[in-house]
């Protein structure tokens, strides 16, 4: 079996409602939405959009757009931690 987690040590199994992709986006997503082309990004009314125009057809694309704007490419939060999705085969630690 397979699951994801944070290079950070986050996982899903350590939380019920919370995945990687969520705790990627608490941890980087900055205060105002803002991204780095110095738009805000977050998810709009109608169907799976986001505010800077960018329009999804499944939830996951959307997910990717909001990662791909927030995610410095180093992956290090601002205190210094590495923050990166990984996968691991169970029996793996």
């Amino acid at each position: 079996m397979t699951a994801q987690r944070c290079t950070c040590g986050f996982t899903e199994a350590d939380e019920v409602d919370e995945t990687v992709v969520d705790h990627l986006l608490w941890v980087f997503t900055p205060q105002g939405d803002t991204g780095a082309d110095g738009r805000v990004h977050l998810e709009g009314t109608s169907e799976l959009t986001c505010l800077c125009g960018f329009r999804a057809g499944m939830a996951e694309e959307l997910d990717s757009h909001f990662l791909e704007m927030f995610i410095p490419a180093d992956g290090i939060d601002s205190g210094g931690v590495e923050h990166k999705m990984i996968c691991v085969t169970s029996g793996e630690s």
